[in-house]
This record gives structure tokens, C-alpha cells and sequence, in this order.
């Protein structure tokens, strides 16, 4: 594979049967017991892309193994796949990321349906698990997403992601997610508000990299003008 059809690989969204691929191997006995499932880890590479500041795979892939990140990796059968795993979630990350940038109406969190969860009392409750992987995302740079928390309308975009995601431990969420109409409520609310924080980071980035190329370029403008009042 030449390096250009890698690059055209890498843009090309995942298809059902490859998510059905990434699911099995998150939930097989290859990863430990405490991976992200295929929903969690859809709401932590929301959160990636979305914030404040580029992360690299070195830094988030170990979240997706095991909570905290602490060392933990798969017992991978072979460097195939390997290199098969990492190129899925390579190409799910680059897919969530265009879809937010380019066709933000068409974005959905994958969220799992009660009956397509195992049955039992740990299984947790509709968009729980993809909330869980969102906020572990922010996480990862908690300082940077000050500005956001800081901001009175942005901040309110956050509201859906942590009551879902801390309801059942936290008092502050509890009434908000105490019965199945409030919950869906929330769960509607889901797809806008990472629409909205995608949007909100990209923006301060733009403005950010705006100023920054004004900086650069304002003192030889200034002094360029100069030289040439002088001749």
C-alpha cells in the first residue's frame, strides 16, 4: 500500500461490519477487564477531538485499555492485529473529526439500545457509558477546558455530558436523570452540545492561530514600511 492510498484509508469511516470488528475485540478476553466498550470510547474520541489542544495517540490510547490509564495493553495474537486495532480507532477518530467539522447535523453519538446491552444490573443506563468516555477525554486535559466551564452559555453545554455521566454517584445530577423522561431528555440533547464544544474549541484555536500569524508578520510589516519611508 502506497503512502497516498494509506492517507485516503485513514479518511474513510468505519462501516458497520468494521465497528461490529473494533466491538468484538474491545469486549474479548484479548483487553482488560476494565476496556472501554465500543460506546465509551465513541464519546472519548469525541472529547479528543473536540477540545482544546491536539492529543496524540500516545497519551489517550492507554485510557482506552484500562481506567486511569494505568499500564495495561492487549494480549494481541499477532502485529497484524495490532496494527488492525490501532488503524480502526485511527480511522474512527478521523471520522468523528469530519464529521463534526464538515457535517455536524449528520453527527450521533453511538450510543448502544437498552436490549443491545448484556443483560444485568451492572449494565449501565442509555448514553451513560458514551458520557463516562467524554469526560474521561476532557479529563486528559482538564486545565485547558477551564475557559469553557468558565464561559456562562458554554458552560451550560456540559450540563447533558455530566449529569449522564455522574447522575448515579454525584447529588448534584441525581434529579436530573430520576426518571426515563428527564434521562431521554438529556440523551436528545447529547448530539448538539458536542456539536456546540466541538465548534466553541475550534473557534478559540482559529483565533488563536489568527493572532499568533498577525504577531509574526506585524513587526517585518512595520518595519518593511519603514524602510521604505526612509528610501
Amino acid at each position: 500500500m502506497t503512502e497516498r492510498t494509506a492517507e485516503r484509508a485513514l479518511d474513510e469511516p468505519l462501516t458497520d461490519a468494521e465497528l461490529d470488528e473494533l466491538e468484538t475485540f474491545l469486549a474479548s478476553d484479548a483487553v482488560p477487564q476494565d476496556c472501554m466498550d465500543l460506546e465509551m470510547l465513541d464519546g472519548y474520541l469525541c472529547a479528543i477531538v473536540s477540545g482544546p489542544a491536539v492529543i496524540q495517540p500516545s497519551e489517550w490510547l492507554p485510557g482506552v485499555w484500562s481506567e486511569g490509564g494505568r499500564a495495561a495493553t492487549p494480549a494481541y495474537g499477532s502485529s497484524e492485529q495490532a496494527q488492525r486495532v490501532m488503524g480502526l480507532m485511527l480511522r474512527h477518530i478521523v471520522g468523528l473529526q469530519r464529521t463534526l467539522e464538515e457535517s455536524p447535523t449528520r453527527f450521533k453519538p453511538l450510543l448502544y439500545m437498552a436490549d443491545e446491552r448484556a443483560k444485568g444490573e451492572k449494565a449501565p443506563a442509555e448514553a451513560t457509558a458514551w458520557c463516562e468516555g467524554y469526560m474521561a477525554g476532557v479529563k486528559l486535559r482538564d486545565d485547558d477546558w477551564q475557559p469553557l466551564y468558565e464561559s456562562r452559555e458554554a458552560r451550560d453545554w456540559m450540563f447533558p455530558l455530566e449529569a449522564l455521566a455522574f447522575g448515579d454517584q454525584d447529588p448534584e445530577f441525581a434529579e436530573w436523570i430520576d426518571d426515563k423522561e428527564k434521562r431521554a431528555s438529556l440523551v436528545d440533547e447529547l448530539a448538539l452540545a458536542a456539536v456546540l464544544i466541538y465548534r466553541y474549541w475550534h473557534d478559540r484555536r482559529r483565533a488563536g492561530a489568527a493572532r499568533e500569524r498577525g504577531s509574526r508578520r506585524g513587526p517585518s510589516d512595520s518595519g518593511r514600511k519603514t524602510r521604505e519611508r526612509l528610501h
